[in-house]
């Protein structure tokens, strides 16, 4: 008996170490070429992919149509599972691999109609744009029908993708520009904080800062812009700023870009890539897998990059329903009959779809409703064909000056970005992209009367009349998602503004007269939080009153400086996420967390409804109170905690909910202490657990860069995990180290450069 209890055990000790390390042998079969010669069907003539050590490619063809194909063949080699995911999620079909519990993303996603409009788009391309988008489709489809296996997350998930196409592309591009504005849009929150707080506390939301300064600052030189044709001479949350000349060690433009996305995932959001074609393409920067051109970089001539712009551009409408026919909603032209859509969502292990109706108004489609109305939306992205988006995108990577890099940036749909410039002449300059509503009303936070007519947009700012600078006299520009323009810009610029990152690169390129690379790199590490010196003197205050006096002088004492070992950082962050809930319990019980949003502008003009305690009726609260109130509620063992120990970044896998898989595949990254907060350049925007009384970092810097014109070759281009999303890959995670510590990666533009930082070669042979 013992004999056999033994054979069994070594037998399933066998079976298990055979299933452990054959199936890691069997799925690292999956991982991307990057040397040799391969055949990829459809190339005109033979293409060369030069690789440097980090796995950034770069390449070389005849045709911008034969790099293309190329560059989809390269994003399905390391990211094909990153595009399945986002083609599912802006298509409605996550379903069909997850299950139940994506339907309401599914149907949310559907009824918005991103899909929809991508196929209805595809019909309006021209051929030319056409054939380079099917170019790039058939290069994805290329490696992914000729590789087997398939990334691990397809064979986990027994998930075998169908085939690419130009609409699939178009409605990831669409989407894109829905979710740069999503990072910053607070529409709801503030509409709550409005119908909780009343109409007064909208000047708290949309107010001009006089402490924050602008982008593009108005006066003669900018009025003459506006209104003539410029010279024609040869930019949640993100920062990038551009240099003059004159202003820099090289004598030539300086030009940096840190955007703030989502960090919290793998892989990252961005794959580098450098493309040359001998028909004139030449552009490196970052791209975004599914879409074909570079979305920030550099080509011969100019460089560009963006920050959200954070321009309001959706609003909420308020329909009534017909009581007698619910088909039929009251419009600005009387009873209206609603658009119906018939959709369905395959559900995984479910033997039928799901069936639902989708309604759309004159205004949008209707996202939610009662028994008496229903509540549409209205969305620039709506209005903007996705097909000139495209053109626009190409148009951008081609660009050769200022007035090229204008058009293009303003041609991108509903992209919600701020674009900043620079050339090798040395200029530099910059332009709001986003298209920018002409409402004939004052704009409010609040759902709209659907019926009125008072309440729809009139059309668009002209592109000619929308912010932007050129050379300005200063020598520098800058945004970090701050107020685009000052108060004296003659329209409307409704937004959800940040007005921290911009104060602290004003002081830093205000701060001497020439500037280096060694400086820009320097700035885009820099953990100075602006919020925590404009209220550390309250929170000392707070802390005084409230019995803790080594915490309060350490807090006077402090820089406002976000080091992984300042536990000044920490006491700060703990008392800024105690003070909505002493703020506002009272008024927004279930939702005093929307108060964080207009914090800034209610310390600075306090309103005593507010501030005054309803549990107290004898006495009047001050700032001071409620700062006390605030410090009360950090434990004493938290005084003295590092700001890395109580703040981190774990980079999670969506496969690694299931444990086991995590540790097979070693699929996640961290946690890692990481420094700065949502005020600081560099940035952490995180979130508060307060069941185990941590932070946890969700966004943050996803790649940096910084271009000295006068040494081409030197550009420093990373992202903040690697290049492939495939955890058997070399390059999964070899930017980590980078990210966290600040160390840059040159990647160079010319051929010669990039020729000696080559460490493989894979040849694409014709079929």
């Amino acid at each position: 008996m013992k004999k056999w209890i033994l054979i069994s055990a070594g037998t399933l000790l066998t079976l298990f170490l055979t299933i452990w390390f054959g199936g890691r042998l069997y799925l690292s079969q999956s991982v991307a070429e990057y040397s040799g010669d391969v055949t990829l069907s459809g190339l005109d003539s033979s293409v060369t992919v030069t690789f440097d050590e980090k796995g950034i490619p770069q390449i070389w063809g005849n045709s911008t149509r034969d790099v293309f194909r190329t560059a989809g063949y390269l994003h399905a080699s390391e990211r094909l599972f990153q595009m399945e995911l986002i083609r599912r999620m802006t298509e409605g079909k996550l379903s069909e691999v997850f299950g139940e519990i994506a339907l309401e993303l599914d149907r949310q996603n559907r009824t918005l109609g991103f899909y929809r409009k991508g196929i209805r788009d595809a019909g309006l391309l021209d051929p030319g744009s056409a054939d380079l988008l099917q170019a790039y489709c058939d290069g994805i489809n290329s490696w992914k029908n000729t590789h087997s296996p398939l990334p691990p997350e397809f064979v986990l998930l027994r998930v075998t993708p169908v085939d690419w196409k130009p609409e699939d592309c178009l409605t990831i591009l669409i989407y894109q520009t829905w979710f740069s504005h999503s990072l910053m849009d607070h529409d709801q929150a503030f509409g709550r904080l409005q119908s909780a707080l009343g109409d007064s506390i909208l000047s708290f939301m949309t107010g001009f800062k006089s402490w924050s300064p602008a982008t593009v600052e108005s006066g003669p030189l900018a009025s003459v812009f506006r209104e003539n044709s410029w010279p024609g001479r040869m930019s949640n949350a993100s920062n990038s700023w551009v240099v003059s000349p004159s202003k820099t060690t090289g004598g030539s433009a300086l030009h940096a870009s840190d955007p703030h996305l989502q960090l919290n995932q793998v892989p990252g959001f961005w794959y580098l890539m450098g493309m040359h074609a001998e028909d004139g393409l030449n552009v490196l920067g970052v791209t975004t897998p599914g879409i074909p051109f570079v979305a920030m970089g550099r080509n011969d001539s100019i460089a560009w990059a963006f920050t959200v712009a954070s321009v309001d551009v959706i609003d909420y409408y308020r329909f009534s329903t017909d009581p007698a026919d619910s088909g039929r909603y009251q419009d600005v032209s009387g009873w209206t009959e609603f658009r119906l859509i018939r959709d369905s969502v395959v559900v995984r292990d479910k033997e039928k779809p799901v069936y639902f109706t989708i309604r759309e108004t004159t205004a949008g489609p209707v996202l939610d409703s009662d028994s008496v109305s229903v509540l549409a939306v209205h969305w620039a992205g709506f209005d903007f064909p996705a097909d000139s988006m495209l053109r626009s995108g190409f148009a951008l990577n081609r660009a050769g000056n200022f007035s090229g890099f204008r058009k293009a940036v303003c041609g991108l749909g509903a992209l919600d970005a701020n674009w900043t410039y620079s050339d090798r002449k040395g200029n530099i300059g910059y332009q709001l992209g986003i298209p920018v509503p002409v409402r004939p009303f004052s704009n409010s936070f609040r759902e709209l009367p659907g019926s009125d007519p008072a309440y729809r947009w009139t059309g668009y700012l002209p592109d000619s009349l929308k912010p932007f600078a050129l050379n300005p006299g200063k020598g520098w520009i800058a945004t970090c998602n701050n107020q685009i323009a000052d108060s004296l810009f003659p329209y409307p610029l409704p937004g959800f503004y940040d007005p921290y990152r911009i104060v602290r690169i004003t002081e830093l390129l205000s701060a001497k007269n020439r500037f280096s690379v060694q400086d820009m790199e320097q700035f885009q590490m820099d953990s100075v939080s602006v919020l925590a010196r404009r209220w550390k003197t309250l929170a000392a205050d707070g802390f005084a009153l409230a019995g803790k006096p080594d915490a309060a002088e350490s807090l006077r004492n402090w820089d406002g400086n976000m080091g992984r070992q300042s536990t000044e950082a920490t006491l700060f962050s703990l008392w800024w996420e105690a003070l909505p809930e002493v703020l506002f319990s009272d008024e927004m019980p279930d939702h005093f967390s929307d108060g964080r949003h207009i914090l800034e502008a209610f310390l600075t003009r306090p309103v005593q409804s507010v501030t005054d305690n309803l549990k107290t009726p004898d006495r009047k609260e001050t700032l001071t109170d409620i700062s006390a109130a605030a410090a009360m509620k950090i434990r004493p063992e938290e005084t003295r905690l590092p700001w890395g120990t109580v703040n981190t970044l774990t980079f999670t896998h969506p496969l690694s909910m299931i444990r086991i898989l995590d540790w097979w595949l070693d699929l996640n990254r961290g946690p890692v202490a990481i420094p700065g907060d949502m005020a600081s350049l560099n940035a952490n925007f995180n979130s508060w657990d307060p069941e185990i009384r941590q932070f946890s970092g969700v966004a943050g810097p996803s790649m940096r860069f910084v271009l000295d014109w006068s040494d081409s070759d030197g550009f420093t281009l990373m992202g903040n995990l690697g290049q492939s999303g495939n955890p058997f890959s070399p390059h999964y995670d070899d930017f980590l180290v980078n990210w966290q510590t600040g160390s840059r990666w040159k990647v160079p533009f010319s051929k010669k450069g990039v020729a000696e930082k080559t460490v493989s070669v894979l040849n694409l042979l014709v079929r």
